[in-house]
This record gives C-alpha cells, sequence and structure tokens, in this order.
C-alpha cells in the first residue's frame, strides 16, 4: 500500500516523499525511483516498558514530528496512529499541512483495553486529522458508533492486473481454493474444511486446495475435520511464489475466504480479477465487495468473536457460487467488479482526499508546542 500509493501520485506529478524507519543504524535517504524515501533509525524504549506500552511504533511518531517540522509539505497520509499524533504533534509546533489518517483496520474500541495509552492516541488522531479514511461501510459505522467521528470510505486499491491479464478462456478445475494464512484462527480455514464434507455430496468432483500459510497443526486440524475418504482430496501448496497465483485464482471453480474481521478481503477482489467467484462471510468488509449473486454468494458467519461457525451456511454457498463457474458471463462480471477496486479507479479519490480545499485543523490539544529538531 505504502510503496504503491506512493509511486502512482509520483508518476501524476506529485512530489512524493516516504517517511519511514528501518533497523540500520544510521539514518538514511535514498531514491526509490521518482520517490524520495527516508529511513528513519528504529528505536525501542527502555527494556522495562516495551512491548505494547512503548515500542518502536510510539519512537518513530515522535521522530516523524521532527522531520514533519523541519520540511514543508502540502499533505501528510497517515497509515499509523502513531504517525498520526506525530504528525498532529508537529503542527502543534508550527507546521502547516493537511493531515490524512487512513485506518487499515476496524476501529473498535474495545481493542485498546489492554492498551489505555494507545487508545488515547487512537482517539486523538481520528478526531483531529482533517479527514480519517476507512475500508468498507462496516469500519465507517464502527468509527461512527464508538469514536463519533464520520469517515471517509476509500477501499485499500488492489494491483489487479497480473490477473486481469489472463485469458477468458482459461480453462478451470474442479477445486475450491482458500488464499491466505490458514494458521489465523479467524481466517475460517478449518471451518471451511467442516463445509467440505457437505459441498462434495452435490459437487463429488471438487478438490480443497489451501495456498498460504499453513503449519503442521493447521494442517492436521483441517484433515482431522474432513471425513478419511475425502483426505486425499485436501491439498496444502505452503506459500508458493507470487507469480503463480493469478493462474491458481483462474483455474480455480470457486476461491473461498470464510473470515471474520477482514477490514476489506483483497484475496476475494484478486480472485475476481481473475474472473472467479468468490464466497465469504457476510460480515467485516467482505459484504462491500460482494454485492449481487453473478460473481459470488454471502453467507451468515455465526458467531464472530473467534472464527465463523457456520458450516452449513457456508457449505450452500459455495455450492451456489460454484454454479456460477461454467456460465459464459461470469468471469467478465467478476472482472467488471474487481476494477472498482483497482488503482486506476480509486487513485484519483485518493489524490482529492489529500488536496482537499478545506484548511488544516487547528489542534486545539494539549500537546507540546516545540519539537526538537536535529
Amino acid at each position: 500500500m505504502l510503496h504503491d500509493l506512493s509511486h502512482r501520485l509520483a508518476a501524476r506529478g506529485h512530489d512524493v516523499t516516504v517517511l519511514t524507519s528501518s533497523p540500520a543504524p544510521e539514518m538514511r535517504i535514498e531514491a526509490d525511483g521518482p520517490v524520495r524515501r527516508v529511513l528513519l533509525r528504529r528505536r525501542t524504549g527502555p527494556a522495562a516498558i516495551t512491548g505494547r506500552w512503548l515500542n518502536s511504533l510510539h519512537l518513530f511518531g515522535w521522530d516523524l514530528a521532527k522531520w514533519l517540522v523541519s520540511e514543508q509539505f502540502d499533505a501528510v497520509h497517515c497509515l499509523n496512529y502513531h504517525d498520526a499524533v506525530g504528525a498532529l504533534l508537529a503542527r502543534r509546533a508550527g507546521a502547516r499541512f493537511r493531515l490524512v489518517f487512513q485506518c487499515t483496520g476496524i476501529p473498535v474500541r474495545r481493542y485498546f483495553r489492554r492498551i489505555p495509552g494507545d487508545g488515547l492516541l487512537f482517539r486523538t488522531a481520528v478526531r483531529h486529522a482533517d479527514a480519517v479514511a476507512v475500508l468498507s461501510r462496516f469500519a465507517r459505522a464502527a468509527l461512527a458508533r464508538d469514536y463519533g467521528v464520520v469517515g471517509d470510505l476509500l477501499a485499500s486499491p488492489t494491483e489487479i492486473t497480473p490477473f486481469a491479464l489472463l485469458p477468458d478462456e482459461a480453462p478451470r478445475e474442479p477445486y475450491i481454493l482458500f488464499s491466505g494464512d490458514a494458521d489465523e484462527p479467524r481466517k475460517g480455514a478449518r471451518l471451511l474444511a467442516q463445509a467440505f464434507s457437505a459441498v462434495t455430496e452435490q459437487l463429488p468432483t471438487l478438490r480443497l486446495v489451501y495456498t498460504g500459510r499453513a503449519s503442521p497443526a493447521t494442517r492436521a486440524a483441517v484433515y482431522d475435520a474432513v471425513p478419511d475418504h475425502l483426505r486425499d482430496r485436501v491439498e496444502f501448496l505452503g506459500l508458493g511464489r507470487v507469480e503463480d497465483l493469478p493462474r491458481l485464482y483462474a483455474r480455480a471453480t470457486v476461491c473461498v475466504n470464510p473470515a471474520v474481521w477482514e477490514a476489506l478481503g483483497n484475496v476475494l477482489i484478486e480472485a475476481l480479477a481473475a474472473g472467479t467467484p468468490v464466497v465469504g462471510a457476510r460480515h467485516a468488509g467482505i459484504p462491500d465487495i460482494i454485492t449481487d449473486e453473478t460473481i459470488g454468494a454471502l453467507f451468515e458467519p455465526g458467531a464472530t468473536r473467534l472464527a465463523a461457525t457456520n458450516a452449513a451456511g457456508l457449505s450452500d454457498a459455495i455450492v451456489r457460487a460454484a454454479a456460477l463457474a461454467p456460465r459464459a458471463e461470469t468471469r467478465a462480471r467478476c472482472r467488471a467488479r474487481a476494477q472498482a477496486f483497482s488503482w486506476s479507479a480509486l487513485i484519483p479519490r485518493y489524490e482529492g482526499l489529500l488536496g482537499g480545499d478545506a484548511p488544516p485543523r487547528e489542534v486545539g490539544l494539549s500537546l507540546p508546542t516545540t519539537i526538537p529538531v536535529r
């Protein structure tokens, strides 16, 4: 996101600097094509209070503030609330720029119960930034409910070109594809295995293919969830190569992401760009992608605290989405939907948000009035 956004903005004629950090012992400045990249020295807090209470993210925000005071920028786009608070510190010290904070997760207040200091930082960021961008309607509703802030709905763009270049007549194979981190419980890898048996009762030729990280323990749990006579039809490809993903998507009968608490769900967008119908839970950001039954199917997740639980609903959704695969119009409809999340479609909106006509807000909060500049 950071790399691609910076290069897209530079290609549209903007002077772009990326401020990030590096474990190298010294700060350095380098050219990344048309983008200037400043790598600050990554610092850690005192050993007694490291971890979630004080870490390199907090200290980076402080170091960032020094840079934003020492140079003139028209707009600052932050992808983390630590950075956004650092930008507010710089404005308190006299810097003038438009501040956009993009919340790349789902802004729920309870996340900060164990780290109230970070909760204060997050509240400060969303209440005082000039614009707060969120990735989905679900995230926008959470921001309004928990923080009283109206967010700008702006999805994270997906690079769809490698997927869209595949020919429309690419042959399909009879398999369900799961692409993601199977070790993360909320992604629903085990639930998919539980649903697989019911799917094969109606579609007996289908296989179940997992691509992505899957530890031995996860693989064992998946195999345990599948009847003995189906275990030889479950395959784990591992992490594999990025360049293999487009063909994996395009050949699949259906791509399934049964996760909950997805900020958006870019895996499903990639699958749609390859022309493959998709399945996801009716939760968080997924319904923003699967908007009609010509490109895929949604299922009710059941409980959502740790992972979805509705295996029967998932199996039914897979059968419905798989029925779309042989239809002549499916690839075109899927690809058209993916186009709405492409860089070409969304970069003008990012540009507009960063270049808003409204002047920067005055920072009316208690922050230091001076920032030491090295």
